[in-house]
């Protein structure tokens, strides 16, 4: 198959492409919906352009692009950049910077430290300005009413949808998320949770290639819950299937915090791939964790967490 071909095919040539999204759109929307298609044709073929290869993953994240974008604000523009298509109603430049500045080195540190294999299907990030266009796009792309969180995962559909007007920790938390998919599909929720709450807020490493940790938010919420003497036995957590719904705001400070307590260790990634490669025999990790920490049960797991958290506060 040519070159020229395997593109055609793929992305399917510029005409049926703008014919295909004029229906989609209101009689009013036709020039708008011109402008989206010839977009992303453009930015589909440089894509496959830029991979050298006749790259299926590049296709797909092409095919993945003609999908969002007509869902999103109309001032929306789109990058690919594979295995990731990024969109949202920012300018390319500034959705450039965001693959750069953030996507690119998150990820980096990410598949470094803990994830083996890669995606090898599109994961499309949705990054909206501000709480308006959040809104709409999760209702539109998702049916989703606005919330309190400031974004989320569709785990189905290997998409994120992140509000950048808090920051960019929800970005970098719900990549965790989609991209242990491809590597530990089978991670529990204490610990998928803890590890994405854990790269909320991180600083690079002196030499630049690993995420670490730093306390936020989350860690005030633990520290109060210790001092009040209320903070559940770490065992409750790691065994309870029911993590969210009633205390799920200290559900979340404890995992990170433990997280953090493992990365201090210099543990985290060895229990990463410990606990992923045995989680057949060990599916809450509490055999995994005793193992790495030398403890005789997950009790001493707990205390020797709790002496850590007890030294951190009275700094």
């Amino acid at each position: 198959m040519t070159r020229l071909r395997f593109i055609v095919l793929t992305i399917g040539p510029p005409a049926i492409l703008v014919a295909a999204y004029t229906l989609c759109f209101p009689a009013h929307d036709h020039e708008q919906a011109t402008q989206v298609a010839q977009f992303v044709e453009a930015e589909a073929t440089a894509a496959l352009e830029r991979a050298g290869r006749h790259d299926a993953l590049a296709a797909a994240c092409a095919v993945e692009a003609r999908t969002v974008l007509p869902s999103l604000p109309k001032s929306s523009h789109l990058l690919i950049r594979p295995p990731f298509v990024i969109a949202g109603d920012l300018s390319e430049a500034e959705l450039e910077n965001l693959y750069e500045q953030a996507v690119l080195p998150v990820t980096s540190g990410l598949w470094r430290s803990y994830f083996d294999h890669k995606p090898d299907a599109p994961v499309t990030i949705v990054a909206l300005r501000g709480d308006a266009s959040f809104a709409a796009a999760a209702a539109e792309l998702d049916g989703y009413e606005s919330s309190s969180y400031a974004g989320y995962t569709q785990r189905g559909q290997r998409r994120i949808v992140v509000n950048l007007a808090t920051g960019r920790g929800t970005l970098a938390h719900e990549l965790s998320h989609l991209l242990a998919l491809f590597d530990f599909p089978g991670m529990p929720e204490w610990f998928d949770e803890g590890l994405a709450s854990l790269h909320e807020e991180t600083v690079f490493s002196d030499d630049g290639l690993t995420l670490i940790g730093v306390e936020n938010w989350r860690s005030r919420l633990l520290h109060d819950a210790l001092h009040r003497k209320q903070l559940p036995a770490l065992e409750s957590v790691i065994r309870n299937p029911a993590f969210r719904g009633e205390g799920e705001g200290l559900n979340y400070a404890i995992v990170r915090g433990f997280c953090h307590y493992l990365q201090e260790r210099g543990l985290l990634s060895h229990f990463y791939r410990k606990f992923r490669d045995g989680v057949q025999q060990d599916p809450t990790g509490s055999a995994t964790l005793c193992e790495l920490l030398g403890a005789a049960d997950i009790g001493e797991v707990d205390r020797q967490f709790r002496s850590w958290l007890e030294a951190r506060a009275g700094r």
